[in-house]
């Protein structure tokens, strides 16, 4: 179980004129992830989901409270345990392209987890990319290109790969489909339903789109500037959401085509 109990993330921002202030993106969060299990997080643009997303996933310490990992606090390990930890959570970044190391292939890509967090030899490497990029759906002739090569989605599943050759207990995915048009989007989201069958992990899902959390879990986190305002389990429906700002988003909402489907 990855658990985060009362959380606060704050900045200190320097004003010539007033000295310094003290910004809080990230205010006095609880929530809970039970394994094999898949969650989302929604919120408008600037409301802290990226920060609470670093912070979960080992890459940013809070300010004050706690994140557990199956009962340990992921910030009173030790580097290495931390590190060691890494292998069991990962984070999928919105920016899939500048996630990627440019001068580095795709298969380069995907061995560096491997090499960094798991004792295999290079038979054992090489197997599980040839399984993984199986899995996500690219060809094996794109092993030997670099990132500009590829196209946004071929790009999005390489960091998906990247991520699941490690068989992780917990992903967290930022925004990692938002920049796809609608037809990649629907292709690389069936994906990771199919990934998370099989890997029986469990997945978090922050996007600012209600329709993709809909879609991808049924118990869903409404953020707003740095608090969770609203949390609604069998999520099947806008109908679900009671909050007034959670009935905000969803009134927000652009026409969708008739034809629209996710």
């Amino acid at each position: 179980m990855l658990e985060v109990r009362h959380i606060t993330k704050q900045y200190t921002v320097k004003n010539q004129r007033k000295g310094e202030n003290v910004f809080t993106s990230v205010d006095d969060i609880s929530l809970k992830l039970k394994p094999d299990s898949s969650y989302a997080l929604i919120g408008e643009s600037g409301s802290g989901k990226s920060t609470l997303a670093m912070m979960m996933a080992a890459v940013l310490p809070p300010t004050h409270g706690e994140i557990l990992m199956d009962g340990k606090d992921i910030w009173k390990l030790t580097p290495k345990e931390r590190r060691r930890l890494r292998g069991d959570l990962q984070l999928v970044l919105q920016n899939s392209k500048g996630a990627l190391d440019p001068r580095k292939t795709v298969y380069q890509s995907i061995e560096e987890p491997l090499k960094n967090l798991c004792q295999l030899s290079r038979e054992e490497q090489q197997r599980t990319i040839y399984e993984i990029v199986e899995k996500v759906q690219l060809e094996k002739s794109l092993l030997t290109r670099k990132p500009n090569e590829l196209s946004g989605g071929q790009q999005s599943r390489v960091c998906i790969a990247r991520a699941m050759c490690l068989s992780p207990k917990f992903v967290i995915f930022d925004e990692s489909v938002s920049g796809l048009d609608v037809t990649v989007q629907k292709k690389v989201l069936d994906l990771l339903l199919e990934l998370r069958k099989e890997f029986h992990g469990t997945y978090l899902f922050i996007t600012h789109d209600i329709d993709v959390a809909l879609y991808m879990s049924d118990h869903i986190f409404v953020m707003k500037e740095g608090h969770l305002l609203d949390e609604v389990q069998n999520a099947l429906s806008y109908d679900a959401f009671q909050h007034p700002y959670s009935r905000e988003l969803i009134a927000s909402l652009p026409p969708k085509s008739p034809h629209y489907r996710l």
